[in-house]
């Protein structure tokens, strides 16, 4: 048998640490230094929000998808597991949830509204019925406080016009949205 040339056999070892990743260690060089990494590919966009900040029922079908499939898995997971772009479910979120605190703000509100208008009523019947001078007088006072408290409560700030309008959107579907992962 006839053997190769010595430099047919470096040529080949030096292919092979190359292809690997590594580089033959010099002389006077550690063995544990890593080779220079390759230059980075940059990173795709492959989902870009709407301009107007809008959800749109793929959105939300998508977000309820994901959220189904993520029983004991990872967003990164789920969305994977089903096909939706992860930085589309991250985005449609935190639309969603925004939307649902401007809902839930509102609905706050609104009880709170009702239950003043309420206890302001009843005092407002009690006080016709007062017997006495004294209870009357208590009656009144504790109307004003109360009118004096429910108008000292400061206006909302007005929520950003596509928050209003998200949060019309996914109304409708709040229970399928905030339904557990089954």
């Amino acid at each position: 048998m006839r053997s190769a040339p010595k430099s047919a056999v470096v040529l080949a070892a030096l292919c092979t640490l190359v292809s690997c990743g590594r580089e033959a260690p010099r002389a006077g060089q550690e063995q544990g230094r890593k080779a220079p990494s390759l230059p980075k590919v940059p990173v795709v966009v492959r989902f870009r929000p709407p301009a107007d900040g809008l959800l749109t029922d793929a959105h939300i079908d998508h977000y309820i998808r994901v959220r189904r499939a993520s029983r004991g898995r990872t967003d990164e997971e789920a969305t994977t597991g089903v096909g939706v772009d992860p930085e589309e479910y991250a985005w449609s979120r935190a639309r969603i949830l925004e939307a649902i605190v401007q809902l839930e703000t509102a609905q706050v509100r609104g009880a709170a509204e009702g239950t003043y208008s309420r206890t302001i009523a009843a005092l407002r019947q009690a006080r016709e019925g007062a017997k006495d001078r004294e209870t009357a007088r208590k009656l009144d006072e504790q109307i004003a406080a109360l009118e004096r408290e429910r108008q000292g409560f400061k206006a909302p700030d007005p929520a950003p016009p596509a928050v209003v309008a998200n949060a019309r959107k996914i109304a409708p579907r709040r229970a399928e949205i905030q339904a557990p992962p089954k």
